[in-house]
């Protein structure tokens, strides 16, 4: 589904949606009742089955808990009468259309005073590049701003609780790196409003310490702080803390979701969407494996009962593939009994939620899951020390996006990259600065990148980027801005000061007639060793 742009946007899709379902309403109520006086038993209440299933659902999420709970009654009176015989059956029958018409009455008076008692989700919004420094040391707070500012990063400096506060109340930062004592004796522990207000509006919290005992740790793990530094502070090390904060913060992840009830489906899109979530609704359901593997979603929610198939048996289905079978899948239903749900989730489900679900209650638990899953998938897949995908990853990545740049006619394009003199660098200052080097450079190739790109570890000091939908110009001014930010950084060594540069090299598919994307990676790297051989220092792009 189409993304919204704003809040304004969100809530007008909310209302409509909702009134989409209101409007039918009863008319659903009327076919159900009407599916009742059906002569073939069977049939009958397979219908009244996968209706009251989905109304169960659906009334509750969209504000109607009466009908929902009724429709749920309907639902569970009508397999009970499904499991007997078919004489006994004829004797339960006028109990179920009773049942229904209730219903149907009760969605009339529903539809005259209508109340709707759901909840939407709330988005804190969260600026998703900024950092907040809150430091007497006037000197530190400038040379972190400055370092953090050419990663590309927003800043902003406070001296004063009060003063940070205040503007708290205005804007809200992705992360606060605070002191926890300031000059004039003020504590970041008495600070109850503003390490409240911060908690709530979702901001990271990253300390400098008096001391470093064990006292002082159990009372910044008080306070939630995501970590914690000492003087004299190891700004690289504090750079790379706040760039992984801040890729976790920013990887909301993917959805794909499946469940009949459209109009539900598209509801769930939306609470996810307002969350900062992507998501995509299943189309067809003979079409979820092409879906999925094009997708890639990070999480698939799935309904158990549908006309056609169930939950359980589209879950089989999925953890066929290898490639699936990491992707977690959680059941949304309005089943309650535990043994059916246990059983469903031996299909190869994770997790089961029951609906109806409060909107932010459902948005919050997909977070959660969320947040689980990337970290399982950048396990399998990122290098430790950059955080950027592995050797093997961005080759897959660089396969992909050539057989879609061949199928859509867009140009992709290639970026490789290498560190001048990296040599000189772990033999004049020692393996662990050229690993801060290494790790400097993959932080700003991530911040500097769009979503749709891909960059990777190639080899030790190597890096591959993987461009889709950007022309020649574009990666060569991408590459060219990433050297001015990288050469400008400062490294400090025992009171030296050094930078370093890199050598990089393009080509584009629009450029030249490659046969895959193997062959594409090898036109990168001998435009990266002409640029090496030109002096380094530069970006060349390969002959076209």
């Amino acid at each position: 589904m189409k993304t919204q742009n704003n809040k304004t946007d969100l809530t007008a899709a909310f209302s409509q949606i909702r009134q989409r379902f209101a409007d039918s309403l009863p008319q659903r109520a009327s076919a159900m009742s009407e599916a009742v006086q059906q002569h073939n038993a069977a049939g009958m209440l397979r219908t009244v089955i996968v209706e009251s299933h989905k109304l169960a659902g659906a009334c509750g999420t969209f504000g109607y808990s009466m009908l929902g709970a009724m429709a749920r009654q309907i639902e569970q009176l009508a397999r009970v009468v499904q499991q007997r015989a078919v004489a006994e059956q004829e004797q339960a029958i006028p109990e179920l259309i009773n049942l229904v018409r209730q219903f149907e009455r009760a969605v009339m008076q529903t539809m005259q005073t209508t109340d709707l008692d759901g909840k939407q989700a709330q988005v804190v919004s969260v600026a998703k590049d900024s950092v907040w420094l809150l430091l007497d040391n006037k000197p530190l707070a400038e040379e972190i701003s400055v370092q953090l500012q050419g990663f590309g990063l927003q800043v902003q400096m406070f001296d004063e609780f009060s003063q940070l506060g205040a503007r708290l109340r205005e804007q809200t930062p992705a992360i606060v790196f605070s002191a926890t004592t300031l000059q004039y004796g003020e504590s970041l522990f008495k600070q109850s409003w503003l390490l409240n207000e911060l908690a709530k509006q979702q901001s990271r919290l990253i300390v400098l310490a008096d001391n470093d005992s064990f006292a002082m740790r159990v009372r910044v793990a008080q306070l939630r702080a995501e970590g914690m530094f000492f003087a004299p502070v190891n700004v690289p090390e504090l750079i790379m803390q706040v760039s992984e904060l801040l890729d976790y913060c920013n990887s909301s992840g993917r959805v794909y979701i499946v469940d009949d009830d459209k109009l539900l489906a598209e509801h769930y899109a939306l609470v996810l969407t307002q969350v900062g979530i992507e998501t995509r609704i299943s189309s067809k359901i003979e079409n979820i494996i092409d879906e999925v593997m094009q997708f890639q979603p990070d999480l698939i929610l799935m309904d158990i009962y549908m006309p056609e198939y169930s939950g359980a048996e589209i879950a089989g289905v999925l953890r066929q593939y290898r490639s699936l079978k990491r992707i977690p899948i959680v059941f949304l239903s309005s089943e309650q009994n535990k043994s059916l749900q246990i059983s469903a989730m031996s299909h190869g489900a994770d997790d089961f939620i029951t609906k109806p679900i409060d909107d932010v209650q459902l948005a919050q638990a997909l977070k959660v899951r969320l947040a689980r899953s990337l970290q399982l998938k950048n396990l399998i897949e990122k290098d430790s020390l950059t955080s950027l995908i592995k050797h093997g990853a961005i080759k897959d990545a660089a396969n992909m996006e050539f057989m879609r740049a061949q199928r859509s006619k867009n140009p992709l394009s290639i970026v490789m990259l290498d560190i001048d003199h990296f040599k000189r660098v772990n033999d004049s200052y020692g393996h662990a600065t050229g690993d801060t080097v290494i790790t400097a450079l993959a932080t700003l190739l991530r911040k500097r990148i769009r979503k749709t790109d891909r960059a990777g570890r190639y080899g030790g000091e190597e890096f591959l980027l993987v461009l889709p939908d950007c022309p020649t110009e574009q990666a060569q001014q991408l590459a060219v801005q990433i050297l001015e930010s990288f050469a400008a950084l400062h490294f400090n060594v025992q009171e030296q000061q050094f930078s370093c540069t890199f050598s990089a090299g393009v080509v584009s598919t629009h450029d030249q007639n490659f046969d895959g994307a193997a062959q594409m990676i090898a036109a990168a790297d001998k435009a990266l060793y002409q640029a090496k051989d030109a002096g380094r220092n530069q970006v060349k792009c390969g002959a076209t």
